[in-house]
């Protein structure tokens, strides 16, 4: 079984130094390039997402209450006031935590409902902060004749769209999940902390509010970059996907030397360029072959 699958690319022309596979030497080129005709593509880390909620980690209640330990809930409250001694001790050796935490609360002018849950929040934001950035994902999309996406992800048409193929045998294969579309956040529960596998992680990287169905989205999702990854000259970890590429879309509104080199490079390497149009009676896009 093959997964076809679609990447948005603007023309980024900054020149970096890295070491080239095609060239087999050291050379300066372009970022566009060394992700089109080299196949090096850069993992984003889900702190940088444009979307606020993207793999942000929802908790149900209990989960918050079950995952924080004693010494914890005492730092975390220690940064809204000053704990006594005697507070201290009490919140290590009750039996009834949440009743503790409350009159705690009191004594100090907070109430429970907000004041509670944004302290077991607070306490683990740092956590959940550093699981995201230890998670690296690249998005692909099913199509590549959305008028949105080549607005949004490639500057407006005059970028370009990479076609990959996923063989099962790939490696790349068995990371790839769909982004599941939804109007309710995904909720961490108790069972999923308390459960060995982690794919309440995968659960919150690939759930997106149903606004942004429209852009059909996948993800190559890692943690375990010794597997999935080289490192190039810069220090940064990337994906090398070049024997994955199987045909360019060029922009509506691409200029005409990135078109030309682009066509170029797909004659020298049997690889399909499309040229994508403006349909002249509907406002949909439609893709013309040029090799």
């Amino acid at each position: 079984m093959t997964r076809k699958l679609f990447r948005y690319r603007s023309f980024n022309t900054e020149i970096i130094n890295v070491y080239s596979n095609v060239h087999q030497k050291l050379i300066g080129i372009e970022k566009w390039k060394l992700e089109a005709f080299e196949g090096v593509v850069y993992p984003s880390s889900p702190l940088y997402f444009n979307d606020p909620y993207d793999c942000d980690f929802c908790m149900q209640r209990d989960a918050l209450e079950g995952i924080l330990d004693r010494e914890t809930l005492i730092q975390a409250l220690g940064k809204k006031f000053k704990l006594k001694k005697n507070e201290k001790n009490r919140i290590l050796k009750t039996k009834n935590i949440e009743n503790t935490i409350q009159k705690i609360l009191q004594d100090h002018g907070a109430s429970l409902n907000g004041s509670w849950m944004h302290v077991l929040q607070n306490g683990l934001n740092d956590c959940m902060s550093k699981i995201k950035n230890s998670v690296r994902v690249v998005c692909l999309s099913e199509v590549y004749d959305s008028i949105l996406m080549w607005s949004h992800y490639a500057q407006n048409h005059t970028g370009f769209c990479i076609e990959y193929d996923f063989e099962e045998n790939n490696m790349f294969y068995k990371r790839l999940y769909p982004v599941k579309y939804t109007k309710d956040r995904y909720a961490i529960s108790k069972a999923d902390m308390s459960n060995s596998n982690t794919h309440w992680i995968y659960k919150t990287i690939c759930s997106k509010s149903d606004v942004w169905s429209y852009e059909k989205e996948w993800r190559i999702v890692t943690a375990n970059f010794e597997e999935m990854v080289l490192k190039n000259l810069e220090g940064k970890y990337v994906f090398d996907l070049k024997t994955n590429i199987k045909a360019f879309y060029l922009g509506a509104k691409i200029a005409e030397n990135f078109k030309k080199e682009v066509i170029e490079f797909g004659q020298k390497n049997n690889i399909h360029v499309y040229q994508m149009v403006l349909s002249p009676n509907t406002y949909d896009l439609e893709a013309e072959k040029i090799i």
